[in-house]
């Protein structure tokens, strides 16, 4: 019974405590818990991203923000800036929440606010393309 133990732990399922072979020589392996490191501190995300902020006057500037002060800052639940995550492929997607749009279209993915856009960085063509457009058009509506 415990070699199925040990055999089921190292197939990947580490929430199991392995006990390895019934001999008492060998010592049991301490259950492992994905996620959490040697402090015993859950991990969290990826870290930053970075993000390019436009507000309401075409004015943008680079920021460096991760998933939380993100979420803090829109108002949004995590499974929304999963829509966003540019490791994942989800189809295209405009999510209205209470204090924001969520938009994933092809290569352009942002949060849009009623004083900002918060537009994913990328070195695609598009997107730079798209950042310079908006830019542009909000400059011309402030001097409207």
């Amino acid at each position: 019974m415990s070699q199925n133990r040990a055999q089921f732990h190292s197939v990947g399922h580490s929430n199991l405590l392995a006990t390895g072979p019934a001999n008492k020589s060998t010592p049991a392996i301490r259950p492992l818990f994905q996620g959490v490191n040697v402090l015993g501190v859950k991990k969290r995300g990826h870290g930053s991203r970075s993000w390019t902020r436009i507000d309401k006057d075409g004015t943008s500037q680079v920021l460096e923000i991760d998933k939380f002060t993100l979420m803090r800052r829109c108002n949004l639940p995590a499974r929304d800036l999963r829509l966003l995550d540019p490791l994942f492929v989800y189809p295209s997607a405009i999510l209205g929440r209470e204090k924001a749009i969520v938009v994933n279209l092809e290569q352009i993915r942002c949060i849009i606010t009623s004083d900002e856009v918060i537009l994913l960085n990328s070195l695609d063509g598009c997107v730079t393309q798209y950042q310079m457009e908006l830019c542009k058009r909000l400059a011309v509506r402030k001097e409207l």
